[in-house]
């Protein structure tokens, strides 16, 4: 005789209230739109689970003699610099002969998720793909996107970005570079005090939009075509602001996820805009920290500016005895010496990146792992063959396999757009390409990932 039990059906964010506090529940078996009995309690359906993806850049490029396998396919020859990997190559692949038209040079880092040429004069800035994804998808998340970089803030104005996020109006998106603040953003709970004065400061900032998007609209009837023009991008920004105004507001009186805290040690050596920063603990650090904000399902789109194309801003480990810049190592010139601490330094590079894909592969998720669930992209706008061209660039996309992604170990793409990659990663994640996506920089995906 088969007893068929009823559960109830919870939903994912559910949470427990008393003695003044609320606190996120983890995942129950009765989560699962599943639950209606003991045998298949828990399993977490594919379309339960998020698709999540997280875009890596790496300034200045690689040294790509010590990086790029000599052969192809899953069982490739193992390079000095992609060593510390080996354990997780059937978790990756690395794309080889990628191009961008519009890169090359010291400034490739606006046009790495735009596609775009927006440093030439008169050129339109726009929309970078990891906010295309946000719009799609990032309603359902606390955080639409979070935009992280080596530096704090955008850069915009100087001769180097520190961010990679642009909005839909063509405007910077400041990273946070501090992983101990990162974790108060995403953790820290809100006091009453404290969520009362922050939905004072939202009507504030909203009066304040009201009023500018009013003077504007008046000022629009005498104005010529060309400023009329400037002035619909500059309201374009106000829209993006309100809207990102209106999703913090949505989610301001829900509890954040209850984590246990992370242990920082001294916090000026975990901020690169300040002196003594201990690079290893702060990326590894940095690491940790997106890996929670993925698993408790804070955001699902993540692009991290992770050494800047310019004063890389790491350090490039000087703690370790490394006696040049990043930047000097690129414009090797041949030099033996340079090039000795050019491959140790993408080795040391690479060891950080092997401990984040670990981490995400460490964590659990239904019947798979965090990483299966999350297409993670790691890639330059700087070749791999020598400094700064605009072809051949360093690339890798890793995770994804229980989001359809075949991994292929090393493959050759000689001459194709980088933006096909972007296409590939939309296609996973099952979001439709938008309109003039990555500026015509893209035409078709990489079908041998798929």
């Amino acid at each position: 005789m088969n007893i068929h039990h009823r559960h109830i059906t919870l939903p994912r964010r559910t949470f427990l209230k008393g003695a003044g506090i609320t606190l996120a529940l983890p995942w129950l078996e009765a989560m699962s739109v599943r639950a209606d009995s003991v045998t298949t309690a828990g399993a977490i359906t594919e379309a339960e689970t998020p698709r999540r993806a997280v875009f890596c850049f790496f300034g200045l490029g690689i040294n790509g003699r010590d990086f790029t396998p000599a052969d192809t396919g899953l069982d490739y020859t193992v390079t000095p610099i992609l060593k510390p990997l080996e354990a997780l190559r059937r978790d990756f692949t690395v794309v080889s002969g990628l191009k961008l038209t519009h890169s090359g040079g010291h400034v490739g880092d606006r046009t790495f998720l735009t596609g775009t040429n927006t440093r030439s004069a008169g050129a339109k800035l726009r929309v970078s793909c990891d906010q295309e994804l946000a719009a799609a998808i990032g309603r359902q998340t606390r955080f639409p996107s979070l935009s992280l970089g080596i530096k704090r803030g955008t850069g915009f104005g100087g001769y180097y970005d520190q961010t990679l996020s642009w909005s839909p109006s063509g405007t910077p998106i400041p990273s946070e570079n501090r992983p101990h603040v990162l974790f108060d953003q995403l953790f820290r709970k809100e006091t009453p005090d404290t969520l009362d004065a922050r939905e004072a400061e939202f009507i504030r900032r909203a009066s304040v939009l009201d009023s500018l998007s009013e003077e504007a609209r008046r000022l629009n009837n005498s104005l010529g075509a060309n400023d009329r023009r400037k002035l619909d991008e500059y309201l374009t920004g106000i829209r993006d602001l309100e809207r990102r105004m209106q999703n913090e507001k949505d989610w301001l009186r829900r509890p954040k996820p209850n984590v246990e805290s992370l242990e920082f040690g001294r916090e000026q050596s975990l901020d690169p805009d300040k002196s003594g920063l201990e690079y290893r603990r702060y990326q590894r650090l940095m690491y940790d920290v997106i890996a929670l904000a993925l698993q408790t399902d804070s955001t699902r789109v993540i692009s991290y500016l992770a050494r800047m194309d310019g004063a890389d801003g790491t350090g490039s480990w000087r703690d370790m005895g490394n006696p040049y810049n990043y930047h000097e190592m690129t414009h090797h010139g041949e030099d033996p010496d340079k090039l000795k601490w050019f491959t140790q330094s993408d080795i040391w590079y690479m060891e950080d990146w092997a401990y984040f894909l670990n981490k995400l592969k460490s964590i659990k998720e239904g019947d798979g792992t965090l990483l299966d669930h999350t297409l993670v992209s790691y890639g330059s706008s700087g070749g791999a063959i020598n400094a700064h061209h605009n072809h051949h660039l360093p690339a890798m996309l890793a995770g994804g396999s229980r989001l359809g992604i075949k991994h292929q170990g090393h493959l050759v793409k000689e001459d194709v757009r980088l933006g096909n990659l972007w296409s590939t990663v939309f296609d996973r994640m099952q979001v439709p390409l938008p309109e003039n996506f990555q500026g015509g920089e893209t035409d078709g995906m990489i079908q041998e990932l798929v």
